[in-house]
């Protein structure tokens, strides 16, 4: 039965699950057909007890030498096949096209990251935008006229965000005003919001409806820069589903990265909603992974959170860059 089992197509590895002899030896009849089910598929098969158990039988040490190791314990066997298996996926990998970025583009945002300076909201976008990610670009304004003028050239219904400086989370201080549809609406709220922010705020387009989707970036003292990619908004606080690349990666990675995330199902639309763009959120991840590489010296974290994907694409509307 073992053997017949192992020669289909469908089967990558054998798991023979027997306790022990008496004293922690190994049945005979065991290994063989083990060793029958290995030849005639030429797949790996071990034999692995439920519980410890090997006990001091020669046997063990002699198969296990002979490429038919014997284990104690099904679910470490598991967790290392599943280790293998990965290991495997990752040698098949395509090589990512390296592609080239900008040396003048990649310098100017250097000296604009050294000695620790932080990149608020509109530069950060900017710095986005030029690695090809598709951002709102909000537009400045430090008076309700500025703030009119910069709607009427967007187009309503318009974001209104604060500006000040030093304000990480925005929305927790009453900094971030969505869905502002006239003119009257939007000076009434930069009144509200400059009396208790400060005058210097963003105007920017409403994103499209969709899943609210986070890149970041992580600095490791072993690896270096590291890519975060997963849910965002308020689900990046409370649930932390998120996977982590070394960077310089392509879209067909991110979308493995976004396959193994638990509320992955999300993206396809559920309770009627429809499936969202997840190709246009992996690419946005691909260029990402191009700026962390190309300013790995540079960046000692970064938050792009949230990345709008909605079923046209994916777009960032907030970002903070950290320099080193």
């Amino acid at each position: 039965c073992l053997t017949l089992m192992m020669q289909d197509r469908g089967a990558a590895i054998g798991a023979v699950i027997h306790d022990r002899a008496p004293g922690g030896t190994i049945y005979p009849g065991y290994l063989a057909y083990m060793q029958r089910a290995h030849a005639n598929s030429g797949k790996p098969v071990a034999l692995i007890a439920a519980r410890q158990g090997t006990g001091s039988d020669a046997a063990a040490t002699t198969s296990t030498h002979a490429g038919l190791p014997v284990l104690d314990g099904v679910s470490q066997f598991l967790v290392g096949v599943r280790a293998m298996f990965a290991y495997r996926d990752f040698r098949l990998r395509a090589a990512p096209e390296s592609g080239t970025v900008d040396r003048e583009r990649t310098a100017r945002w250097h000296s604009s990251l050294v000695d620790g300076s932080r990149l608020g909201e509109a530069a950060s976008l900017e710095l986005l935008s030029e690695f090809g990610i598709e951002v709102t670009a909000p537009v400045a304004a430090f008076s309700a006229d500025d703030a009119v003028m910069a709607a009427n050239a967007i187009g309503y219904p318009v974001v209104l965000k604060t500006s000040a400086a030093g304000i990480s989370h925005k929305s927790d201080e009453g900094g971030v005003i969505l869905g502002i549809e006239d003119e009257a609406k939007l000076r009434a709220a930069y009144i509200t919001m400059s009396a208790n922010l400060g005058d210097d705020v963003l105007i920017s387009t409403m994103a499209p409806k969709g899943i609210e989707m986070l890149l970041g970036i992580k600095r490791d003292k072993q690896f270096g820069p590291v890519v975060l990619i997963g849910f965002g908004g308020v689900l990046a606080e409370t649930l932390g589903d998120i996977q982590f690349a070394l960077p310089r990666f392509d879209a067909a990675h991110a979308r493995r990265c976004v396959d193994r995330l638990k509320l992955r199902p999300l993206l396809d639309g559920v309770r009627g909603e429809p499936p969202v763009a997840i190709d246009a959120f992996c690419e946005a991840a691909a260029n990402f992974s191009a700026l962390a590489g190309a300013l790995a010296d540079d960046v000692v974290e970064a938050d792009v959170n949230p990345v709008i994907v909605h079923p046209g694409g994916a777009i960032a509307v907030d970002a903070l860059f950290i320099g080193r």
